[in-house]
């Protein structure tokens, strides 16, 4: 998503190099010899995507850790009022 917002704010004539996401993902324009545009996307520095994916995978099993949690506190007061 990142790099297609890249890609769509640029000139139709511009050389541009333009980073988004901490500097991790490049989009970069080149005029070639016969006039066309080339185009290069790509991953330059990975470490912030690695990072990312470590803190959501953190996130994501705090999460599912509270809600086993709380589901199993609920059978216990469901169990108790039942007795």
């Amino acid at each position: 998503m990142v790099l297609l917002t890249l890609m769509f704010s640029t000139g139709t004539d511009e050389v541009v190099e333009r980073k988004a996401f901490f500097g991790s993902l490049v989009f970069e324009t080149v005029k070639k010899d016969d006039g066309a545009l080339g185009i290069t996307t790509g991953v330059e520095n990975p470490v912030p995507i690695v990072v990312l994916f470590l803190v959501l995978t953190a996130v994501l099993t705090m999460i599912q850790a509270s809600y086993r949690g709380l589901k199993e506190r609920r059978e216990q007061l469901l169990d108790a009022s039942g007795s």
